[in-house]
This record gives C-alpha cells, sequence and structure tokens, in this order.
C-alpha cells in the first residue's frame, strides 16, 4: 500500500526509531538521545549527502570543542573557581566554535553546537564522567568516545529514514525524481531536478 508523503514520513519514523531503540538497548554504552538529535541534525543541515558531511563534520567539531572545555576544567588548568573555568571556556569555545565550524563546515554551525550541548550533557549526568580519567579512558565513560558515535549513528539513522519515506510514498510521476522524503514529509529532489529547476516542470506539462 503506498501512502501520502506525511503519512509515510510517519510510519518510516515510527519503524527506524523503534528499531534504533531496541537496537540501542543491546548495546547499553551508546546513547540513543545523542542518536535522535544526530538524525534531526542532519534533516535540518538538508537530508542530502552533503548535509551529511556538513551535520556529522559539525557535530564532532562540537564535541571536541566541549572535550577540550571539560578536560581543561577538570584539570584545574586555570586558577579560578570551577564555575568561572567553565564560564570563561564556554565562552571561547562558543566563539571559536561559530567561527570555525563558518568555515570548516560550510555554515553548520547549529551542529556543531549539538555537538558541544551534547557532550556537556553526558559529562554533567552520566556517574563520573566529568573526572580526567574517563574522558582519557577507553571506556563506556569517555564522552569524547560514545557521544560522536552516537550522534553520527543517528545521522545515518536520518539516511535511512529519509529513503524508507520514499519507499513508502504514493508513487507518482514528480515523486519517481524524488531522492529521499523528510521530517516534515516534503520530498527532496534529485540533484538533476534542482539544477533544472521550474524549466523541467514547465516542460513536462507542455509534454502532457
Amino acid at each position: 500500500m503506498r501512502l501520502p508523503p506525511v503519512a509515510a514520513t510517519a510510519l518510516a519514523a515510527a519503524i527506524v526509531a523503534g528499531i534504533s531503540v531496541l537496537a540501542f538497548a543491546w548495546i547499553p554504552a551508546l546513547l540513543p538521545w545523542a542518536a535522535f538529535i544526530g538524525w534531526a541534525c542532519y534533516d535540518q543541515s538538508g537530508a542530502d549527502p552533503q548535509a551529511w558531511l556538513r551535520s556529522s563534520a559539525g557535530l564532532v567539531f562540537g564535541v571536541v570543542m566541549a572535550g577540550a572545555v571539560a578536560i581543561i576544567v577538570a584539570s584545574n588548568a586555570l586558577p579560578v573557581a570551577a564555575s568561572v573555568a567553565t564560564a570563561v571556556c564556554a565562552a571561547i569555545a562558543s566563539f571559536l566554535i561559530v567561527t570555525g565550524s563558518a568555515v570548516l563546515t560550510q555554515g553548520a554551525v547549529a551542529a556543531a553546537f549539538y555537538g558541544f550541548a551534547s557532550t556537556f550533557a553526558f559529562v554533567g549526568l552520566a556517574p563520573g564522567a566529568s573526572t580526567i580519567g574517563a574522558m582519557t579512558s577507553l571506556s563506556a565513560s569517555n564522552a569524547l568516545l560514545v557521544v560522536p558515535v552516537s550522534l553520527l549513528i543517528g545521522t545515518l539513522l536520518g539516511v535511512l529514514h529519509g529513503r524508507l519515506a520514499k519507499v513508502l510514498a504514493a508513487s507518482s510521476e514528480g515523486g519517481a525524481h524524488w531522492r529521499s522524503i523528510r521530517l516534515d514529509g516534503s520530498a527532496l529532489p534529485r540533484r538533476d531536478d534542482r539544477k533544472a529547476g521550474p524549466l523541467r516542470h514547465t516542460t513536462k506539462l507542455h509534454e502532457r
């Protein structure tokens, strides 16, 4: 049975979410909530191959910046109170995220902040994750390992969701040119369609 785009993307999201949460239950070291952030970040970035690269690079960049802040604070590298050190480092990191990600990942600043926030969420909430020992270990307590892996799995879930939604969507003459369907139900056209613009569709109308 073929479905309209909104129903298709909703059903695809339900299927991908259910299966991924079950899979994460078998691998407790990974973070399903971070994967959902990565999924949404991929969709927000455009839901195409270039968006996957931008969102993935931005997410990892944000994790690295947050890890640097956490390590500096945990090691007492600054001769001030921890709250002040955190504020100073976060301010510097935010400046670097905006300037750096705008250049390195072609504007994926939001993705970098998602990675930054996700890392601090883990460091602040997971027992013992804020220690130097945890952040330099090869274990599930290391935010610099589990957070980026979980986020990047989420971007792959976004790719899977778009393709599955396309399969479930109602077929139509225009639908044949869809690459995938985004979370809001909008179709992402193929690259050749986007280059052709409205002229391609006007030609089709005349052919009819």
